[in-house]
């Protein structure tokens, strides 16, 4: 199957995108240059996801507290401004996005959950994977790529504010939302 920047009815370019049930391009060694494309890119990605996530939420999910959809808002743009820092960065270091092959099993993931607290769950969940991820860049890469290694901090740092969101509208303790997560039923839909 070759991938494409449509899958469905959605449009991800410029980057390429694997069909459903396929695997992304397994990332290269954070110790090369293309390795630290791939990061960057699957990143970018990511942020992507997020973004387009939380917008629909912010539009489909109607039993959010007051406030919330506009604080989801407000982390779409955040994660528009993280994919900008990580797309320049990944151009400054001769590669784009379309490069190699990536999932967007992200993003349908999120738009499956039925209730603004279920949504908000997973969105810290998933960005603390991101958060510990950003961490462990920024370590590695430190010495070696340090406007890289700054970006993915960066974003790391941010990422923790959004985790609080579910903590402020849901009461979510830290620890609990990785616990909470890890027990949520399968297949389960809207």
């Amino acid at each position: 199957m070759t991938p494409a920047n449509t899958v469905g009815s959605r449009d991800w370019s410029p980057f390429r995108v694997v069909p459903a049930g396929s695997h992304a391009d397994a990332p290269r060694s954070i110790h090369t240059s293309e390795g630290v494309g791939d990061r960057l890119r699957a990143a970018g990605f990511a942020e992507v996801q997020a973004r387009d996530a939380f917008l629909w939420a912010a539009e489909h999910l109607t039993d959010a507290p007051a406030g919330l959809q506009a604080a989801w808002r407000e982390l779409a743009a955040a994660e528009d401004r993280h994919l900008g820092w990580l797309m320049k960065r990944l151009a400054e270091l001769g590669f784009a996005p379309a490069d190699r092959a990536v999932s967007d099993q992200l993003w349908h993931s999120p738009t499956r959950c039925a209730t603004a607290e279920e949504f908000s769950l997973f969105m810290a969940t998933a960005e603390d994977r991101g958060r510990r991820a950003g961490e462990r860049f920024y370590e590695q890469l430190r010495e070696r790529d340090p406007v890289s290694a700054e970006i993915f901090r960066t974003i790391a740092e941010e990422e923790i504010e959004h985790i609080r969101l579910a903590q402020t509208f849901f009461g979510f303790r830290p620890g609990q939302v990785e616990d909470r997560a890890n027990s949520r039923p399968e297949g389960r839909t809207r």
